[in-house]
C-alpha cells in the first residue's frame, strides 16, 4: 500500500502543477494550431471547408440512399462527423502525445501533463473550427435547439475529460509498444462503421445490444441528440458517466505507475 502512495503522490502533484501552469499549455497549443497553417491564406478554417464539403457530399448522397429528407439528415450527418472527429482525432493522437515530445522532455524539466492538456486543447480547438458547420446548418434549416441545446455543455466535457484520461494511458503505452498506434487506429476505423454516425440507430430496431455495448454510441448520442433539440436518454448519460469514472481511475493509477519511465520510453 505503501508503494502505491509513492507512485500515486507524484503523479497527483504532476497533474496539480499541469492544471497551474495552464497559461503555458493553451499558449503551446494555440502555437501547435496555427503553426500547421502558418503560410496558409485561410488558416485553420481549411479544416473547417474540408469537413463542410464532406458533410455536404455525404449527405446528399445518403439521404437519397436510406431514403431521408435532407433537411433531417443532414444536421444528424453534419453533427455526428464533427463530434466523430474530435473523438478519433483524440483517441489516435494520444498515443503519440508523449513519443512527439520527446525531444523537449529530455531538454526541459515539466510536468508530464502539461504535454497532456496541450494535446487535448489543441484537439478542442480544431473541433471548434469545425463546429461553424452546425451553425451553418442550424441556420440554413431553421433548427432550434432549445433550452435541452445547453446539454451539449456538460457532454462536450465529459468528451474532454474522458480525452485527457485517455492520453494518460495511451501516452506512455504507445510510447513503450510502438505497435499499438497502428492497433488503435484500425479499432478507431472499426468503430466508425460500427457507430451510428452516417446511419441512424432506428435502422437497428431489434438489435439494440449492438448500440448498448458501444460506448462511442452513447458519447456520439449525449452530443448530438441536445444540439438537435433532444436531451439523449438516462442511460445514454449513465454510461457515459460510468465510463469517465472508471477511466479516471484507470488513468490516474496507470499514469502513476508509468509516469517516471516515459520519458525514457520516448
Amino acid at each position: 500500500m505503501s508503494g502505491q502512495k509513492n507512485y500515486i503522490r507524484p503523479a497527483l502533484s504532476d497533474l496539480t502543477q499541469g492544471i497551474e501552469r495552464r497559461e503555458l499549455w493553451l499558449y503551446l497549443g494555440w502555437r501547435d494550431v496555427k503553426r500547421q497553417y502558418s503560410r496558409s491564406v485561410l488558416g485553420p478554417f481549411w479544416l473547417t471547408l474540408s469537413m463542410g464539403a464532406m458533410v455536404l457530399g455525404l449527405g446528399l448522397l445518403y439521404s437519397q440512399i436510406m431514403k431521408v429528407e435532407v433537411a433531417r439528415y443532414l444536421p444528424y450527418l453534419a453533427i455526428g462527423l464533427i463530434s466523430w472527429g474530435l473523438v478519433s482525432s483524440i483517441i489516435t493522437g494520444a498515443c503519440h502525445v508523449f513519443s512527439s515530445a520527446s525531444g523537449s522532455m529530455r531538454q526541459i524539466k515539466m510536468p508530464l501533463s502539461i504535454y497532456v492538456f496541450q494535446f487535448v486543447w489543441g484537439q478542442l480547438l480544431t473541433f471548434f473550427h469545425n463546429f461553424v458547420i452546425y451553425f451553418i446548418i442550424v441556420a440554413f434549416f431553421g433548427i432550434n435547439p432549445g433550452w435541452s441545446g445547453l446539454l451539449f455543455i456538460p457532454a462536450l466535457l465529459l468528451v474532454v475529460i474522458n480525452g485527457f484520461f485517455i492520453a494518460l494511458i495511451l501516452g506512455p503505452l504507445c510510447a513503450r509498444f510502438r505497435d499499438i498506434p497502428m492497433i488503435v487506429a484500425s479499432i478507431i476505423q472499426l468503430a466508425f462503421f460500427m457507430t451510428p454516425i452516417i446511419w441512424t440507430a432506428e435502422t437497428l430496431e431489434g438489435r439494440g445490444l449492438v448500440l448498448v455495448a458501444n460506448p462511442f454510441y452513447h458519447f456520439m448520442e449525449i452530443i448530438r441528440d441536445p444540439l438537435l433539440g433532444g436531451t439523449a436518454t438516462f442511460m445514454n448519460w449513465a454510461v457515459c458517466g460510468g465510463i469517465t469514472v472508471v477511466m479516471g481511475l484507470a488513468a490516474t493509477f496507470f499514469f502513476a505507475r508509468y509516469r517516471a519511465r516515459v520519458v525514457y520510453w520516448s
